[in-house]
C-alpha cells in the first residue's frame, strides 16, 4: 500500500462525512474527464477466452445482484431491501463486516438464508488496512476464514475494492469480488478488463501443500481446491454514479448492460442500503432514491427476461470451477500490473499525442514516467498541458556529426533517470536516445511512428513498431511479427479531446474578420529536409503578403529560424501581416481559428485534415504513405512547384461555425492495446 493511501485511510475516520463526499466528488469528476475512453465500457473488456462454454442452459447473459453493508444504518435496511427484491423475484448476496461498526444479528442470517439469499464476508473491518503488508493480511485471513465457517459463507469482497490475487489463496473461499473490469474512480483503479468471471489458480507450490486435503476435500473450493473464482464487477457501483457523479437517472446501468448482453458477459452489480433512501426522495446528500434500483431491476425483468441467468455469487463460481480449465485466467501480480512505461518527449508534437496514451495506460494501472527533450518548445508545451516530465538534454542543430554525437550524449544523460526508474519498456515517437539507450540496457523499445522515410542509425532502431495502416510493415525496421497497426492516423488520438478557444485571435491581435493562414515553415534541420520546399515557401509567403486583409500566422521551428526568416525577409512583417505568436500556442487551436494552412511539415499537415481544415503541403522530401492516403481521401493537396503554390492553393475564408468532430475514435484504443498486449509476460 502506498504511504499516501495509508495515510488517507489513517485520517479517514476523523474527517467529516461532508467533506469526504466533496473531496471525492472532486476527484471523480476530474477522472472523468480523462477516462470516456474507458469507463463506463472499456472495449477490451468484452471478449471471453477463447474455450469460453457460456452460460448454462444457453442464456445470454448472467445478471448477479450484490450488496455491501457498511454501517448500522445499512443493516437496518437489509430486510426492506430483500423485501423490494423478492417482491420483484430477484434474490442478491448481502456482504457484511465481521469486525466493523455493526453486529451481524443471528436472526437476520437466518431470515436471508431462509429466504434464498446469499451471505459473504466483507472485509474484516473496513478500515483500509487490510492490505497494508502480507503480514497484516494473513493475520487477518485467519480471522476472515474463522467468519466465512461461522457464516457457512463462501465469497469475499475486500473494502475500497483493494485486491492482491496471489494473497487471497490464504483465505478458504469459492470466489472473490474485489475487482472491476474498469471502475478508474476506485483507489486501486486496476481493472481485470474483462466482464467475464474466471478461475484463479494458486501457485503450484500451494497447491503441492494441500494436495492430501484436497483429495478428502467435499466443497472442491478454497485452499483446498487449488484456486478460487474472481467475480468483477462489472456495472458501476450506485456509490459512484449517485453520490460522486451526481447521476439523475440510472441510464449508465442500462447502456452498460445492454452492452454486456450483447457480448453475453456477466452483469454484476454492487450497491449499497447504506446510500439508498427507502422515503421516496435522497433526505440526505449521501443518499440516493431506492426507486432507481428499482426501476433498474424493472427494466432488467421487462427487457431481458427469461434470456438471463439471474445466479447468486456461489452459483456463478460453482459454474466456473466446474469449467476451470476453459475458464483459467493467468493473473499478473501488483506488481506486473504496475509495470512502467517510459515516456520520452523528443519533439513539440508528442506532447499531444501522448497526453491521452498517457492518461489511458494510468487508467488501466500503469505508471508511466516522461521525460522530454529541451527543443522546439517541447517543455513549454509539457507544462502549459501539466504533464509531469523530468527535463534532460537538448537539440544540437542541423550538422550530422553534432546530431550522432548529440544523440550519444542525450542517450547517456538519461541513463541515471533509466536505471533509478527501471521501465518495462521504452516509448516514443522517434526518440533516437531513448532507443539508444534501452538497446544498450536491454530495455524493449516501442517506436510509434507514422513517416516510413525516417533514418535511425543501426544502434537506435526499436524491437517493436505501431504504425498507421497505411504504411507498408516491409518499409520498418522491426520484424514483421514485431508491427502493430492502428486505424486512421496518430493525429486522431488526440483531436477529439479538442475544443475550440475563442481568445486566441485576441491574443494575437487578430482581427476575427481577417482571413488567417497558419504557416510551418519546412524543417530545414531535418536529416529528410529537401530544399525545395524552402522555395515554395518563400514564394507562398511572397503571395501571402502581397493581399490585403490577410493575417499570416508564421510557426518557425526554433528561435534560429526565427532569425534567419526575420533577417532575410523584412518586408513581410511590416504592418504586422505576419505573426509569429511571442507564447506557446496550443496548435489544434490555432489551427482551427484559420481559415487554411500551408505547412512544411508533416504533424502539423496532418492535425489539420483531422480537424477537416483545408491544408496544402510543401514538403518536398519522401512523401509518406499517411500523406499520399488524405491526398486520395481529399483532405490534403500536396504542392509540387511553385505554380501550384500560385494556382492551387485558394486562399479564402471558411465556415468555422461547425464544431470539430469530438466523437472518439478507433487510433487511441487500438495503440494503448497494442502497448498493453506487450508489457505481457510472453513478450
Amino acid at each position: 500500500m502506498s504511504f499516501l493511501r495509508h495515510l488517507y485511510y489513517e485520517i479517514k475516520p476523523h474527517m467529516p462525512i461532508s467533506l469526504r463526499m466533496a473531496f471525492r466528488k472532486k476527484l471523480a469528476n476530474r477522472v472523468l474527464r480523462n477516462c470516456r475512453s474507458t469507463w463506463p465500457i472499456n472495449p477490451l473488456s468484452g471478449v471471453p477466452n477463447k474455450a469460453w462454454p457460456g452460460w448454462p442452459g444457453n442464456k445470454k447473459f448472467a445478471l448477479v445482484l450484490t450488496h455491501d453493508v457498511e454501517s448500522a444504518a445499512g443493516l437496518a435496511h437489509v430486510k426492506e431491501l430483500a423485501t423490494l427484491e423478492m417482491e420483484l423475484g430477484f434474490r442478491s448476496s448481502f456482504n457484511f463486516i465481521p469486525e466493523g461498526s455493526y453486529d451481524v444479528p443471528a436472526q437476520l442470517t437466518d431470515y436471508l438464508l431462509k429466504n434464498g439469499f446469499e451471505i459473504g464476508v466483507h472485509d474484516l473491518k473496513h478500515d483500509g488496512k487490510l492490505y497494508r503488508s502480507k503480514r497484516d493480511f494473513q493475520i487477518a485471513a485467519e480471522k476472515i476464514n474463522t467468519y466465512l465457517k461461522k457464516w457457512d459463507a463462501s465469497g469475499f469482497r475486500a473494502g475500497f475494492m483493494h485486491h492482491n490475487l496471489d494473497w487471497l489463496h490464504m483465505l478458504d473461499i469459492k470466489y472473490d469480488m474485489s475487482t472491476f473490469d474498469t471502475d478508474p474512480f476506485e483507489p486501486q483503479p486496476d481493472g481485470v478488463d474483462t466482464i467475464f468471471p474466471f478461475w484463479v489458480p494458486a501457485p503450484r507450490e500451494d497447491v503441492a501443500d494441500h494436495s492430501e486435503s484436497a483429495q478428502s476435500s467435499n466443497n472442491g473450493f478454497g485452499r483446498s481446491s487449488g484456486g478460487y473464482v474472481e467475480l468483477p464487477y462489472t456495472l458501476a457501483q450506485d456509490s459512484t454514479l449517485f453520490l460522486l457523479l451526481s447521476e439523475k437517472t440510472n441510464e449508465i446501468w442500462r447502456r452498460k448492460l445492454d452492452w454486456i448482453a450483447e457480448r453475453g458477459g456477466m452483469a454484476l452489480l454492487n450497491t449499497h442500503p447504506d446510500y439508498m433512501s427507502f422515503s421516496g426522495n435522497a433526505a440526505r446528500s449521501h443518499q440516493f432514491p431506492v426507486a432507481l434500483y428499482k426501476d433498474f431491476l424493472l427494466h432488467v425483468r421487462a427487457q431481458y427476461h427469461p434470456g438471463y441467468w439471474a445466479a447468486l455469487p456461489k452459483d456463478v463460481a460453482s459454474y466456473v470451477s466446474d469449467n476451470r480449465k476453459d475458464m483459467t485466467r493467468k493473473m499478473d501480480s501488483s506488481k506486473d500490473r504496475r509495470k512502467k512505461v517510459w515516456i520520452d518527449l523528443d519533439n513539440t508534437p508528442h506532447v499531444p499525442f501522448f497526453k491521452p496514451i498517457i492518461r489511458d495506460l494510468e487508467n488501466r494501472g500503469y505508471q508511466v514516467v516522461v521525460t522530454a527533450r529541451d527543443a522546439f518548445q517541447v517543455c513549454e508545451l509539457a507544462s502549459k498541458v501539466n504533464l509531469k516530465y523530468t527535463k534532460i538534454g537538448r537539440h544540437y542543430g542541423k550538422n550530422r556529426i553534432m546530431k550522432v554525437l548529440g544523440l550519444g550524449l542525450r542517450g547517456v544523460q538519461l541513463l541515471p533517470f533509466a536505471l533509478r526508474e527501471k521501465p518495462a519498456i521504452g516509448l516514443s515517437h522517434g526518440a533516437r536516445s531513448q532507443m539508444f539507450l534501452c538497446n544498450l540496457l536491454r530495455i524493449p523499445t516501442v517506436l510509434i511512428m507514422d513517416y516510413e522515410h525516417a533514418r535511425n542509425p543501426p544502434f537506435a532502431r526499436p524491437k517493436w513498431e505501431i504504425v498507421p495502416s497505411a504504411i507498408p510493415t516491409d518499409s520498418l525496421y522491426a520484424r514483421k511479427e514485431f508491427v502493430r497497426t492502428y486505424s486512421g492516423i496518430k493525429e486522431d488520438v488526440y483531436a477529439p479531446d479538442f475544443r475550440p478557444d475563442p481568445s486566441l485571435l485576441a491574443q494575437l491581435n487578430v482581427d476575427p474578420q481577417h482571413l488567417v493562414v497558419t504557416v510551418r515553415p519546412p524543417a530545414t534541420e531535418a536529416h529528410y529536409h529537401n530544399p525545395e520546399s524552402d522555395l515554395l515557401f518563400v514564394a507562398f509567403m511572397n503571395r501571402l503578403c502581397s493581399l490585403t486583409n490577410v493575417k499570416a500566422i508564421l510557426l518557425p521551428r526554433n528561435k534560429r529560424q526565427e532569425s534567419e526568416i526575420r533577417s532575410n525577409f523584412p518586408e513581410w512583417f511590416k504592418d504586422s501581416r505576419v505573426i509569429i505568436p511571442g507564447f506557446v500556442v496550443d496548435g489544434l487551436n490555432l489551427l482551427w481559428h484559420s481559415d487554411l494552412v500551408v505547412s512544411g511539415g508533416g504533424t502539423m499537415n496532418r492535425e489539420a485534415a483531422a480537424l477537416e481544415v483545408p491544408v496544402y503541403s510543401i514538403f518536398r522530401g519522401k512523401i509518406g504513405a499517411v500523406d499520399y492516403q488524405l491526398e486520395r481521401e481529399g483532405r490534403l493537396v500536396l504542392i509540387k512547384s511553385v505554380e501550384d503554390v500560385q494556382n492551387r492553393i485558394l486562399i479564402q475564408k471558411r465556415n468555422k461555425n461547425v464544431l470539430p468532430d469530438s466523437s472518439s475514435r478507433q487510433a487511441l484504443r487500438d495503440i494503448v492495446q497494442h502497448v498493453e498486449s506487450i508489457l505481457q509476460p510472453n513478450n
